[in-house]
């Protein structure tokens, strides 16, 4: 994560939606966020869990709802069948983080 003096926030990771993302043991996150298929992350169910990043450090950041239509589409147009790397852009609005912007990016 990176937080902007501005108060933006800027995320990259692995997208995963949450409803895999409980299943999987803590320890086998990052492993598995780098084969989560794009597929699965746009079933019905796992859809309308929201998704949350999985960053080079395993730390899972979760998204808030705002974020996933745009989490939608960027999967619907990718060729990437595993492991889609992501990159949000959030801004402070009130107490909360809200999704801007959201983009495929090369994983590092």
């Amino acid at each position: 994560m990176d937080r902007q003096p501005d108060g933006r926030e800027i995320l990259e990771g692995h997208v995963v939606d949450v409803a895999c993302l409980r299943t999987i043991p803590s320890s086998q996150i990052g492993e598995e966020a780098k084969s989560h298929t794009t597929a699965c992350a746009l079933m019905g169910h796992c859809m309308e869990s929201g998704y949350g990043l999985v960053g080079p450090d395993g730390r899972v950041a979760l998204l808030d709802p705002k974020a996933t239509p745009h989490v939608v589409s960027v999967l619907n147009h990718t060729t990437v069948e595993r492991g889609v790397w992501l990159r949000v852009e959030r801004e402070q609005k009130g107490e909360k983080m809200e999704t801007q912007s959201v983009s495929e990016a090369e994983a590092p």
